[in-house]
């Protein structure tokens, strides 16, 4: 390229203008050349990277250790490739996948490394996504099977033990045991009820609604059921698009979160209660673009811990103390949701707190 400048100018437009992110650094780390890519992808301007290392992009996602493997690849003159979790001039983290060759100088020795890099960000949450779905779609199955197979039994346990209970005399040691092998039974029974919901086997007859509906007939009870303790503001859309869901079921959803969220604040605090339409645009990833009613609970506890977002919708799955949850009111929700066609998602307020959004499509009108 030295001895042709047409060509020399033509690959450093090309790295101007890809929508690749390329940077340089000479041996020791320090930039020495970002393109508009990068700036467009991390927010740093130009200016405020040259001389500095790739550190200033550091997530604190990787160990010590993996820079120094990284690094030791370098120095010894061979290409790396790997994935980076880094991290925006805005503080928010992004995903990479990453090539650094390093350039050599007339002697062989190595005097730059050129960095390329591929934000993958989006296509990981798709992935993440897809393994989401997958996975609670064989919980399902097999919590559908297992919920009706103990069905039955816990039928033929509850029936025996209400014919037997009449045959005793109230009072006796076998009439108490009996009473409480019946309690015992219909809480199973309640469970399993709460399982056959998340596994979508449960009978619904969907009605054509606006979420507005539902949510102002559970005001007064939901009051009652947070406690005086717990602020609840509404912020309800005056032209949310209907959509198809059955109404008593939709309502255990919203009391569902509603007591996650109580608990998740100790019994003090605030939620705030918003319905919307969005759609097809600007959608989180893995939910199909089309228009959407949305319903959204957030609340003002400590947020969801970020190695839990994956699981909090597995039945069974809770942060509780044993005995304190059955680890079934999410996964219900999730199944109530995703059997009328919806998706919910689960995240963190940018101002701490959980959010949980509901999204079921809208009838067009």
């Amino acid at each position: 390229m030295e001895s042709n400048p047409a060509i020399a100018d033509i690959v450093m437009q090309a790295l101007r203008q890809t929508c690749e992110v390329f940077y340089l650094t000479d041996a020791e780390g320090a930039i020495v050349y970002v393109n508009p890519a990068f700036e467009r992808l991390t927010g740093y301007s130009r200016e405020e990277v040259l001389g500095k290392t790739a550190r200033v992009l550091k997530s604190g996602e990787h160990s010590a250790e993996f820079y120094k493997a990284m690094w030791a690849t370098l120095k010894s003159g061979q290409p790396w490739r790997g994935r980076l979790v880094n991290r925006r001039k805005d503080g928010s983290n992004y995903i990479d996948e990453q090539r650094i060759c390093p350039i050599r100088d007339e002697k062989g020795r190595v005097a730059y490394f050129l960095s390329i890099r591929h934000d993958i960000t989006r296509e990981r949450q798709l992935e993440e996504q897809l393994n989401q779905s997958q996975k609670m779609e064989s919980l399902g199955l097999l919590a559908g099977q297992l919920s009706h197979d103990f069905n039955n039994l816990l039928t033929i346990i509850i029936g025996s033990m209400e014919l037997i209970g009449e045959d005793l005399k109230p009072g006796t040691v076998g009439h108490k045991l009996a009473s409480e092998i019946l309690r015992s039974s219909k809480e199973s029974a309640n469970l399993i009820k709460q399982l056959l919901v998340f596994a979508r086997h449960q009978e619904s007859k969907p009605v054509e609604i606006s979420l507005n509906d539902p949510v102002k007939e559970l005001k007064v009870l939901l009051d009652n059921l947070l406690g005086r303790n717990i602020s609840t503001a509404y912020s309800l859309s005056e032209d949310l698009s209907k959509t198809r869901i059955e109404p008593e079921q939709f309502k255990q959803a919203v009391m569902n979160l509603a007591v996650n969220a109580r608990d998740a604040m100790s019994g003090s605090g605030a939620i705030m209660i918003s319905t919307y339409n969005s759609g097809p645009e600007g959608l989180p990833p893995g939910i199909p673009a089309r228009a959407y009613a949305v319903f959204e609970l957030a609340d003002t506890g400590p947020g969801i811990p970020k190695e839990i977002l994956t699981k909090i919708f597995d039945p069974f799955f809770t942060t509780k103390p044993k005995g304190k949850g059955t680890g079934l009111g999410l996964s219900s929700v999730y199944g109530i949701i995703s059997g009328h066609g919806g998706e919910v998602r689960a995240g963190n307020r940018p101002n701490g707190g959980a959010v949980f959004t509901i999204y079921l499509p809208a009838i067009q009108a």
